[in-house]
């Protein structure tokens, strides 16, 4: 692992349901509804401490992937995963008009304000990362902090060199696989068995050891299953046509940017967010993919805890 800096240090809302549970020795869990635009989104609080917002990645995926390689951030810190909308537990209209990137900013703002929080810390894995800073150059007075593990970039050019870099890295049988699947009607329908070797026999690239992918241990909620490759092609759209450069260079909060050496995200990618987001601080993990905090996890979550240590003093 290495480290560079650059030069310088970056509607109402209402309860649906809720429950907290709590067992000897392990955080308190909190799980609810907030009632969004033609939606109601889940969230699942774990711990105590500061309130560090989780955002998945996907498009069209769950906090489920994600939410058992941080549990050790929870001895200090509270984690909030979300469900973006239509995937895991949160119930949408599924229309396109609705499922938008300025939906998905909305409703973590909405979160925010049903937990009665003034300012978080945002923590965003892949796509996740990109909805983090969107959320933060609109609501910049409420974002304390803000972590990129494995984010996309800021343009929709770094999307395209996403897309050739995994494509390239895909092996022939993967994708003979991957097309038989696509076009089973019983992937179509969501099944989640084939949803789930689908997503395995994908992130294989994602991976410097590909052997590491089944450490996942991701199985989609129902609906993901049915319902994410939808959202996914949705967002999709907007992705390949933006420029967050301008709007990112305001950010002033104190920014961390955490990413593998075999990223398919290709390193000039964090490179270009660490110099456009002045301040920014970018760890770079030696002999690691996408999947970071699944093949270095003591490693990121050191990485993760040191940042929050020093931003909020504990």
């Amino acid at each position: 692992m290495y480290t560079l800096r650059c030069g310088v240090l970056a509607f109402a809302f209402c309860a649906v349901t809720g429950g907290l549970s709590a067992q000897a020795g392990k955080p308190p869990v909190h799980e609810a509804f907030a009632r969004a635009y033609k939606a109601s989104i889940y969230y699942k609080a774990v711990g105590k401490g500061p309130t560090v917002f989780v955002l998945h990645g996907g498009p069209g995926m769950d906090h489920r992937y994600i939410y058992d390689h941080l549990q050790k951030l929870t001895e200090r810190y509270r984690l909030v995963f979300i469900d973006q909308r239509c995937t895991g537990s949160s119930r949408c209209t599924l229309d396109q008009k609705h499922v938008t990137i300025e939906r998905f900013v909305d409703d973590i703002d909405i979160v925010r304000r049903h937990l009665g929080l003034q300012k978080i810390h945002l923590l965003g894995h892949s796509w996740g990362g990109l909805l983090a800073i969107h959320y933060t150059v609109r609501h910049p007075a409420n974002v304390r902090s803000l972590m990129l593990l494995n984010s996309s970039g800021l343009t929709g050019e770094s999307q395209k060199k996403f897309f050739d870099n995994l494509e390239s890295m895909r092996t022939e049988e993967e994708k003979k696989e991957l097309e038989a699947i696509d076009a089973n009607p019983a992937y179509i329908a969501g099944d989640v068995a084939l949803q789930t070797r689908h997503g395995e026999l994908y992130a294989r690239p994602y991976f410097f050891d590909p052997k590491k992918a089944k450490d996942m241990k991701y199985v989609p909620g129902p609906l993901t299953a049915k319902n994410g490759k939808t959202v996914r092609t949705w967002i999709w759209k907007f992705l390949l046509e933006y420029d967050l450069r301008r709007q990112a260079g305001l950010i002033r909060c104190p920014v961390l940017i955490l990413h593998g050496d075999t990223d398919v995200i290709p390193l000039e990618v964090p490179e270009e967010t660490n110099e456009v987001i002045k301040g920014s601080r970018i760890t770079i993990l030696k002999d690691t993919g996408h999947y970071s905090f699944v093949e270095k996890n003591e490693e990121v979550l050191k990485e993760i805890a040191t940042f929050l240590k020093r931003v909020t003093g504990r």
